[in-house]
This record gives structure tokens, C-alpha cells and sequence, in this order.
């Protein structure tokens, strides 16, 4: 049953691109819930299905990409937000992709700042006439409301002389005022959702500090919720409540932000947790320690464990034959899925030729 702070719930979503080569499985099975008011990162390799599960929740996943399987359950809150009220079950993925109701939500009750703002961005727009346009959509204001509230989102985000800067270009903006600007589009609707896909990529430290905070500060102002995808662990430490680790197209491990610090148990978490620099390394004594090997290409997925041909702790016979599925390891009661034969009683037989 759905509990009442849960705002979004995914099940099973499988989401492939069909190619002439074969069918890439970018998003496999995954299966998660969000709750109102929380900050859930998704972390993992690049090519890990990251940013495609985003875009398959905006339902903008293009051809020859599609979801073909599974949930995308959006509950709306009610309007007068009292627990009395029961929220109105949407599934996402029945809407029609370009259909009216999706495109209701989209920009508006789900928003989404995406990786590379000056891509994302139109060039030949001024950044005011961007996020203006989504207002006059989602809104019942007129063009002079719409600007003076894209103006107020310019200056909440941080961006100076907000009055002047409305009427530039994006190359006439620094990337992070861009990013700034990326924010406060999505932003000026109120969202109850807000999926940010690597939003400190390309900027420098610095600028991602003031970035983190600035998100941070204005996901409290608006009580939203927050899907941070990025593969910086050290942002997940300071942004989110819980962890999602993908690989190829999985969810590997789930669990709230300080157990998968304290005590990761996928290896592939372990992994990743090594690779982090930490004070007091010395270069003499001390490498940074990389994962073996490579992210298999999309077309040759190893059977079993999709991680077992890096997995320092591979079992033969096993962890090559049976594909693992999420079981809660806790053991206080507490949320802490793992996919993992290590923690698994599966068994199967190992197949042998005559």
C-alpha cells in the first residue's frame, strides 16, 4: 500500500533502444520509491542508465528509445495538503508522451535541470523569453506577471542585476550563471519534483559549492523533492537522504546516505567508496584504487551478475550464472537493498555441454 508521503513510486521500469546492432537495455528492471520533501541521489559509472531513468520519468525518451515495461506511479498531492486528503495516482507511463496531461506535469509539477546548460539551452533565445515561455504554459499569468516572476526566480538563484540579465543571451552568461538560470527555469513553476542530472558537471569547485548550496537551500524554500543524479559520491554525502547505486541499467544497492557510507555491502558500492581521495593520502604510500576493467558494451551484457567479471569477490559457478535480486540486508529493520549473491541463498544449475 502506499504510504501517504510517498510522491513518486517506480516499478519494474525497463526502458531499451532499439538499434540496428540489437536492443540496449538501458534501464532494467529498476524499482524505487521517492517521498515527499526527500533528496534521493543516483549514483554509478557513466553509461551506468542514470540520466535515461530521469529522462524516462519525464517521459522524453525518444525513438528508437521507449519504456516497455513497468510503473511510473506520481502521486499528486492533494491540494489543500492534509493527510486526509488521498493523492491522485497518475502512472506516467499510460500517458501519452506528447498528450496534454503529460505535458501538464512535465515542466511543472516535475521539473528537470539537465547536465549541460549551454546544450540545453536555445542559443538564438534570451534566457527571460525560456523561462517565460514555461510560465505562460503552466500558469494563468499574462507576459508582464510572467516576467516578473522570472525575474524574482533570477534573483532568488543568486544572479545579479536579474532586470538586465533576463534580456541575454545563454553564451552571454558564465556556466554557472547559466546553471543559475537552468535552476531557476525549473524552478518557476513550484515543482513538486525537481530531477537534477549532474548539475555541477564543468564548473569549477567553487562554483559547485555555491551550486550545492544554492539547490540545497531552495529545495528547504520549496519543500520539494530532489532526484540528484551524479556520479560525485562526495556530493551525495552532502545532499541527499538516501542512495541509489546503479550498474548497467540495475539498481545494485539502496539505502540511506550515512549506512551506505558506514557500511556498503554491494562490492561494486565498495568499489567506489575506495576511489574517493581522502586526507591524508601520500602519493608515496598510497594509489588511488580504480575498479578492474571496463563497463561491458551495451551489446555483450555478461550473464549472471552484470558485475561479476570486475567483482573482486566473484564466486564460480554462481555469481556467472545466477542474476541476483534485491533483498533487504538489514538487519534493525531499516531499508538497505542489495543485489548480491553474498548476502543471497539462490541457487541454480550450472549448465555443462554433453
Amino acid at each position: 500500500m502506499q504510504e501517504t508521503d510517498t510522491l513518486l513510486e517506480v516499478n519494474n521500469l525497463k526502458t531499451y533502444f532499439f538499434l540496428d546492432e540489437g536492443v540496449v537495455r538501458a534501464v532494467d528492471g529498476v524499482t524505487f520509491d521517492l517521498n515527499q520533501k526527500k533528496v534521493v541521489g543516483v549514483v554509478g559509472e557513466s553509461g551506468c542508465g542514470k540520466s535515461v531513468l530521469a529522462r524516462s520519468i519525464m517521459r522524453i525518451v525518444r525513438p528508437p528509445g521507449r519504456s516497455v515495461e513497468g510503473e511510473i506511479l506520481y502521486y499528486r498531492p492533494g491540494q489543500n495538503g492534509t493527510s486526509e486528503e488521498t493523492p491522485q495516482n497518475i502512472d506516467l507511463n499510460d500517458l501519452p508522451i506528447d498528450g496534454s496531461e503529460m505535458r501538464n506535469i512535465r515542466g511543472s509539477e516535475i521539473t528537470m535541470v539537465f547536465q549541460e546548460p549551454m546544450v540545453s539551452f536555445s542559443p538564438v533565445h534570451t534566457v527571460g523569453s525560456q523561462i517565460t515561455e514555461g510560465i505562460l504554459l503552466h500558469q494563468n499569468v499574462d507576459k508582464k506577471e510572467a516576467r516578473g516572476i522570472a525575474i524574482d526566480m533570477l534573483r532568488r538563484v543568486g544572479i545579479p542585476n536579474p532586470e538586465t540579465r533576463i534580456d541575454e543571451y545563454p553564451f552571454n552568461l558564465s556556466g554557472g550563471m547559466r546553471q543559475r538560470a537552468m535552476i531557476a527555469m525549473a524552478l518557476s513553476c513550484n515543482p513538486q519534483l525537481l530531477i537534477a542530472d549532474e548539475p555541477t558537471t564543468a564548473l569549477d569547485v567553487t562554483t559547485q559549492a555555491q551550486i550545492l548550496e544554492l539547490m540545497r537551500e531552495l529545495q528547504a524554500e520549496f519543500g520539494m523533492a530532489m532526484m540528484l543524479i551524479t556520479h560525485n559520491l562526495g556530493v551525495v554525502a552532502q545532499m541527499a537522504d538516501e542512495v541509489i547505486v546503479m550498474y548497467l541499467g540495475k539498481i545494485v544497492e539502496h539505502t540511506d546516505v550515512a549506512t551506505l557510507f558506514r557500511d556498503p555491502k554491494h562490492p561494486y558500492t565498495e568499489e567506489l567508496l575506495k576511489s574517493i581521495p581522502q586526507i591524508g593520502r601520500t602519493r608515496q604510500t598510497d594509489r588511488l584504487t580504480a575498479i578492474t576493467g571496463t563497463v561491458p558494451p551495451p551489446f555483450a551484457r555478461p550473464a549472471g551478475c552484470p558485475f561479476h567479471p570486475r567483482c573482486p569477490k566473484f564466486m564460480p559457478g554462481r555469481c556467472d550464472v545466477i542474476e541476483p535480486q534485491l533483498d533487504n540486508v538489514s538487519e534493525d529493520g531499516s531499508r538497505h537493498l542489495v543485489s548480491c549473491l553474498l548476502y543471497s541463498d539462490a541457487t541454480a544449475e550450472v549448465q555443462t555441454d554433453a
